[in-house]
């Protein structure tokens, strides 16, 4: 009986990747609609640009895996390094990659808003009431300020 050649890991990722000449490394198997793949190894389905760092660099830790290009589709290992979840939000929200503030979908307050509850007179319930959030929302607020401005993080 004759079975299939086994194939590598190494060559089974490389199959799923197109090199463009800007770089990177696009990957051409199943992606989420966020622009992330997924690579299939007998163990489990895992990240594409996770599986990349961790067949080319070396071993994953719980560190999310960041991208120099913000490419999302990317997996080329010279665009990828470990990171921080803080690490990596930091970095997403400077490149303007993540929406933030009055322009998030979510948001309850507008940035104007926000600047008043920092530094409203009077109880935190009152200021709740009076721009329609919990105190819990308001007490978040400041102490999110006291904490920035103890680190002179500039919120402009």
């Amino acid at each position: 009986m004759a079975g299939r050649k086994a194939i590598s890991e190494i060559d089974r990722f490389m199959e799923k990747v197109h090199k463009t000449e800007t770089g990177c490394w696009l990957w051409k198997a199943y992606r989420m609609k966020n622009g992330y793949g997924f690579f299939r190894t007998p163990a489990k389905n895992e990240l594409a640009h996770r599986a990349s760092y961790r067949i080319f660099i070396g071993p994953l830790d719980k560190r999310d895996v960041m991208h120099a290009c913000d490419n999302p589709t990317c997996v080329n290992p010279e665009h990828l390094s470990l990171g921080t979840r803080k690490e990596n939000m930091q970095d997403a929200k400077k490149k303007m990659r993540i929406r933030f503030g009055e322009s998030h979908g979510r948001a309850k307050l507008t940035n104007e808003q926000v600047e008043f509850a920092k530094i409203a007179p009077g109880l935190q319930r009152e200021i709740a009431e009076i721009l329609g959030v919990s105190q819990g929302h308001i007490s978040y607020i400041r102490s999110m300020n006291q904490g920035h401005r103890a680190k002179n993080v500039n919120w402009a």
